[in-house]
């Protein structure tokens, strides 16, 4: 998109329109008025030779230039918002600010919950946008400054990224409460001997399973391989599968929960930024909020086994 014959100032009228569907809301959220937001629409029709929406119901719905359009826009946009942010000062209460996020591990899913609600109440303004970047990825995304943060597995990216290790994730063999084994004691041998399914964001290659039995001699061939693990906890409750998963995640579907027979060690979730936005104040700020939500993390975790144990 070419923004040199644009005024930017219409950027945020297509933006919001194109999100709420409705000129009304639209106007509300910008604080503008209605006809404000019509005549910015009439004019942004003008420059892109297109209606860009028509009318559907009591709302609107884009048209195909529009829904081509927007990821150019939505790009200019996050880069004008962070453009804005004073470096030397970030105020996370008036922040508008977006972070582009990507996550891929089981520790994500416990941090953005919590950063989510966390926000809520200190960054009310601030908006987190995650995705699912496929790891060969990642490294130039941050390179490019497409990406602020990314959590993932350790030893992920190169010598030009900065790390730091969030929290481990101790795993467990997840299985229905009415499976035969529920309530005994997994051995080696019984281990291996169940039926498994695995979760891995990779179509090739071995799974955590896979690589599990193939350090002891063992081959497993899941019967099912899926790319998260919510799905894959829900078969387990209705089937007689068995899942190796992490414990703070398989702890929230009400299965059964048993220790693994062997030392397996639990993966470290990583935070990766790049060396060049490591003096940000913004990225600064959202770095320690991860980090503290992560020790909370850690600490229940630790209170929860230290109550099983007792």
């Amino acid at each position: 998109m070419n923004l040199r014959t644009i005024d930017l100032n219409l950027l945020p009228v297509l933006e919001a329109v194109y999100d709420e569907r409705s000129l009304t809301r639209a106007s509300e959220i910008l604080r503008i008025t209605q006809p404000a937001v019509s005549n910015a629409l009439s004019r942004l029709r003008v420059h892109f030779e297109d209606p860009l929406f028509v009318r559907e119901g009591r709302g609107v719905k884009p048209t195909a230039m529009a829904e081509a359009l927007m990821p150019a826009v939505r790009e200019a946009l996050d880069k004008l918002r962070s453009g804005l942010e004073p470096r030397s000062v970030f105020e996370p209460s008036r922040s508008t600010r977006v972070f582009n996020l990507s996550a891929r591990d089981a520790g994500a899913f416990l941090i953005a919950p919590a950063l989510a609600a966390r926000l809520e109440q200190v960054a009310p303004g601030v908006r987190i946008l995650w995705s699912q970047l496929h790891r060969s990825a990642v490294a130039a995304e941050l390179a490019s400054g497409r990406l602020d943060l990314a959590i993932d597995v350790s030893d992920l990216l190169g010598m030009d990224m900065e790390r730091e290790v969030l929290l481990s994730t101790p795993y467990v063999c997840v299985l229905s409460p009415d499976h035969p084994q529920a309530d005994q004691a997994l051995t080696p041998d019984s281990f291996f001997d169940l039926r498994h399914i695995a979760v891995s964001s990779r179509r090739e290659g071995r799974s955590l399973i896979e690589e599990l039995a193939r350090t002891f001699g063992r081959r497993i061939t899941p019967a099912q391989r899926l790319p998260n693990y919510m799905p894959a906890l829900e078969i387990v409750r209705q089937t007689g599968f068995a899942l190796v998963a992490p414990r703070q995640i398989a702890e929230t579907a009400g299965l059964a929960l048993l220790d693994l027979p062997f030392d397996f060690p639990s993966p470290e979730s990583t935070l990766y930024w790049h060396r060049e936005n490591a003096g940000d104040p913004a990225l600064t700020w959202l770095r320690s909020l991860i980090r503290d939500i992560s020790r909370d993390l850690e600490k229940s975790q630790d209170h929860a086994e230290s109550a099983a144990a007792s």
